[in-house]
């Protein structure tokens, strides 16, 4: 479980392996808003960033959008912006864990 108040991860992997050993990392998209109105500059700002990072981003109705993100690279945009942009991430496994 990822605390978002504490920028802290608990109670999970970052990485499940497939049945030949090889690690399946989590990935999934990102999502970020403006704190305030209007403020579509720090949109910009992590665009670059992400692009920087090897991302493509695509900005529509003043959301941005990241796809295809892993844990790590979201965990470090949340600490850069995340008082400035509200940041959401939804990451998953592909295919997904079975338990049981």
């Amino acid at each position: 479980m990822y605390d978002c108040q504490q920028d802290t991860c608990s109670d999970f992997s970052f990485a499940y392996f497939d049945t030949v050993g090889c690690a399946r990392p989590l990935s999934g998209t990102l999502t970020a808003t403006p704190a305030a109105p209007n403020d579509a500059f720090n949109l910009s700002v992590l665009s670059q960033y992400a692009n920087g990072l090897g991302y493509e981003t695509e900005l529509a109705d003043s959301t941005l959008t990241i796809r295809d993100i892993s844990l790590a690279d979201a965990l470090a945009i949340n600490a850069r912006f995340a008082r400035e942009l509200v940041i959401s991430c939804s990451l998953r496994r592909d295919p997904p864990v079975r338990f049981g």
